[in-house]
């Protein structure tokens, strides 16, 4: 009898559990614990770790060392969920930054309704020991997370020793902000051009958000929360602060930055703030207002049952089963709310985001899959956001229908005239569902194929190939190409200008799917289109230093091609005779507006930056080349706020 009949092939683990401090070495010396991460298992995984999304480089360049890469795949380290966290043994140092940063990019893809990549699939990596200095930050150019490592404060080191090396790879808090830095600048490219003062402040309130709701994974450490609190998580330390040790360690005496630190729910503070993380704080600030609410109205009932009818709690420890059942709702209600804010990003500006237009997106997303919110979240969301005085302008009221993006008319992908074939596209996506399986391969290229007439090499278009070669060209760039010119002859209804000497660039297309309140997947189409706009620019300027300009649209449509919002931030037309013709309804008549308004205040913008940045002295190259991405947010973790 052939005895490998009897070995039937054992599977590997979908799931790998990784073992890192409770938020940071601090807080595990005071509680006693480590926590674990369950991350999706990568068979092919390599020493790092290197896996398919990210990869630890430990290069430690402040002692010119490299260190010894972890291999998760290892027996002895399988065998314990990981490494022991250790601040001694930097092997656990570059475990702790994979684990964070993979559970902080599968939250997102669940969120988003699909498998996330990052550009020409390329990896972002990590380096643990980047530096040696009080920061981390994000580096685009690098596609990096850097993170330094620096000694506490000898005089103020709040529960550390004076002079004791705190590694900024060690918090989970720092990690995830970091990563999803990156993410966000995946998502939306230009958001690291500073168009308006809340396009920073955005990047650094979502990167807070995702840290901040990243605690609520921890449900042993939420149980903890609601025990010692009675169930008001308001009066927590842990639990709605950020890099608690780093703060201590830096002098400063409490976490780098806490969701509650201001409960005075009135706008003044929002409308003061100038600084990126000092504005974002506010709209963090209000979103866990609303998050408060809405997790103190799901625990009414459980309290009355508990009380007896009274609702009031007595004295004393509360029973475990109630701090459980509590410790749900708590953990049910921050994931969603930050599946809002997330799932919101698709219905965002492609460029020159602002407040009120995050706001308009969480409300569309969240309407199109909770229309009834039934347990009012999006009202609760939306007023707490009101009382921070965080709106649009240009709407109305507060009501759903008025905060919506408009819907389109009769605005479709399958038009004969430039259709859009969608099918590849989607069957890639449909695949990609499956967690387990292989991804999808179609990438849309970053830049137009070379076409041979100049004008079609300007505006991003080339002739259409023969029926009898289609099936030899690449779907990426066969889609770069119908998009484009579906865009170019719908220009003037979308936002964008037709003039063929504007390129329209194809920045992003993806199809997801959402679940909806009623169980069924909701997919959609969402496309990403942009146009420099150089004769709006500086001429004053050498043309490579010139800060850009740029009109941008987002497409929402269905996977049956019907385009349901069109998300526009247009610019004045080259030749406004264009829409001369048009009859009053047509919709470029109000992108006209639009691009009027918004061009001037792109202008009075760079204006003020100037007058801002004027007592500097500085006057080797604008003001607005110098307001970076990099050079605001490198400030996170050195200035004292």
């Amino acid at each position: 009898m052939n005895a490998e009949l009897n070995r039937p092939a054992i599977r590997l683990p979908d799931r790998r559990r990784l073992r890192t401090f409770a938020f940071d070495p601090m807080s595990t010396r005071l509680s006693g614990r480590f926590l674990a991460l369950d991350v999706p298992y990568e068979a092919e995984l390599r020493p790092g770790p290197d896996g398919s999304l990210v990869q630890v480089v430990d290069f430690d360049a402040g002692r010119n060392r490299w260190y010894e890469p972890l291999d998760l795949n290892d027996p002895a380290v399988l065998a314990q969920d990981g490494l022991r966290p250790a601040e001694g043994d930097p092997r656990t140092h570059q475990q702790i930054v994979y684990a964070v940063a993979t559970s902080v990019i599968e939250r997102f893809e669940r969120f988003v309704g699909r498998r996330f990549r990052w550009r020409a699939n390329q990896k972002l990596r990590l380096v643990p020991h980047a530096f040696e200095g009080r920061n981390a930050f994000f580096d685009p150019g690098r596609r990096a997370v850097l993170f330094g490592y620096y000694r506490a404060d000898r005089l103020d080191p709040g529960r550390n020793l004076p002079g004791q090396v705190v590694f900024t790879c060690l918090s989970t808090d720092i990690i995830a902000h970091e990563v999803t830095h990156a993410i966000l600048h995946r998502m939306r490219q230009y958001y690291s051009e500073p168009t308006n003062r809340d396009v920073f402040a955005w990047h650094e309130a979502f990167a807070d958000l995702v840290a901040l709701f990243q605690h609520f994974v921890h449900r042993d450490f939420v149980i903890d929360a609601v025990a010692t609190t009675s169930g008001d998580l308001s009066k927590t330390s842990g639990l709605l602060q950020l890099a608690s040790e780093f703060g201590e360690s830096t002098g400063r005496g409490a976490a780098l930055r806490s969701a509650i630190a201001d409960r005075n729910r009135t706008p003044d503070r929002f409308r003061a703030a100038t600084e990126p993380h000092e504005r974002g704080a506010c709209f963090v600030s209000a979103v866990f207002d609303a998050y408060l609410d809405s997790y103190q109205a799901s625990i009414v009932d459980l309290l009355r049952i508990a009380t007896g009818g009274s609702g009031v709690l007595p004295a004393g420890q509360l029973s475990p089963d109630l701090v459980k059942r509590i410790a749900d709702e708590a953990v049910r209600n921050a994931d969603r709310l930050l599946g809002m804010v997330v799932r919101a990003m698709d219905y965002l500006p492609v460029v020159d985001v602002r407040f009120g237009d995050v706001v308009r997106a969480i409300v569309t997303a969240d309407r199109a899959l909770y229309p009834d919110d039934a347990i009012n979240l999006r009202r609760n969301l939306v007023e707490a956001l009101r009382r921070r005085g965080i709106y649009p302008e240009e709407v109305a009221s507060l009501t759903d229908e008025a905060l919506a993006w408009p819907t389109a008319d009769d605005l479709d992908l399958n038009d004969p005239a430039a259709p859009v074939d969608l099918r590849n596209l989607i069957l890639l996506a449909t695949m990609d569902l499956d967690p387990g399986g292989k991804a999808g391969a179609l990438l849309v290229p970053q830049q137009p194929v070379a076409a041979p007439a100049p004008v079609a090499a300007a505006v991003g278009d080339t002739p259409a190939a023969d029926e009898s070669d289609a099936d030899e060209r690449d779907p990426g760039e066969v889609l770069y190409q119908t998009v484009s010119k579906w865009a170019r002859l719908h220009a003037l209804e979308i936002g964008l200008d037709p003039d063929p000497d504007l390129r329209i660039a194809l920045r992003g297309i993806h199809v997801a799917y959402r679940q909806a309140a009623d169980g069924q997947p909701r997919p959609e189409v969402a496309i990403q289109l942009t146009q420099r706009r150089p004769e709006l620019e500086d001429q004053q300027l050498p043309a490579a230093s010139r800060p850009r300009i740029r009109a941008g649209t987002v497409l929402i449509a269905g996977v049956d091609g019907r385009v349901e919002h069109i998300i526009a931030k247009p610019l004045p037309l080259r030749d406004d005779a264009a829409i001369d013709k048009l009859p009053p309804e047509h919709p470029a008549h109000e992108h006209q507006a639009a691009g009027v308004r918004r061009l001037k205040a792109l202008n009075q913008w760079a204006a003020d930056v100037e007058v801002m940045d004027a007592l500097s002295g500085w006057t080797a190259e604008p003001a607005m080349n110098r307001l970076t991405f990099a050079a605001i947010h490198g400030e996170i973790m050195t200035e004292s706020r």
